[in-house]
């Protein structure tokens, strides 16, 4: 799904080693430019964003025990409501702007159109490359974890 997806991490370190190398890599201050997340991390869990990147999805994760692997998260990647709100407004805005050109009966809303489609597919592009960041952030916490595509 465009907005929401789910992933399951196996980890082979600890959950508070995990957990306190987010917590180091969390924006606090204003001026913490060398940190890489903005956020919360609690005992258990986190919900972070990249903070360089406003428009970044957020990224929750929760460590659930399993019997044979301990350390194992369950991982949700989800946009934030002013993110929906505003993929939505875009559309119908976009949508609107290409029937009045439509019925003005020239070909300006042909380019409309794609001009939108490569909006939408730059802003899928950015966040395919914000989960890859992530994961390969976890792959370096952890070079032996796993990381599983859950169900939708």
């Amino acid at each position: 799904m465009f907005f929401k997806s789910k992933y399951i991490i196996e980890f082979s370190k600890p959950k508070e080693e995990i957990l306190n190398d987010i917590d180091k890599n969390l924006s606090k201050k204003f001026f913490d430019w060398n940190k890489c997340f903005a956020g919360k991390v609690s005992e258990n869990s986190f919900d972070i964003k990249f903070s360089y990147d406003k428009m970044s999805p957020y990224f929750k994760g929760k460590f659930v025990a399993k019997e044979d692997k301990p350390e194992t998260i369950g991982l949700t990647v989800y946009h934030g409501f002013f993110s929906i709100f505003g993929n939505i407004f875009g559309t119908i805005v976009m949508l609107i702007f290409a029937i009045v050109l439509f019925q003005q009966e020239n070909y300006f809303w042909i380019a409309a159109i794609i001009i939108y489609i490569l909006i939408v597919l730059s802003s899928r592009v950015r966040v395919n490359n914000a989960k890859d960041n992530f994961f390969e952030y976890l792959k370096k916490l952890d070079t032996y974890s796993k990381i599983i595509p859950g169900k939708k």
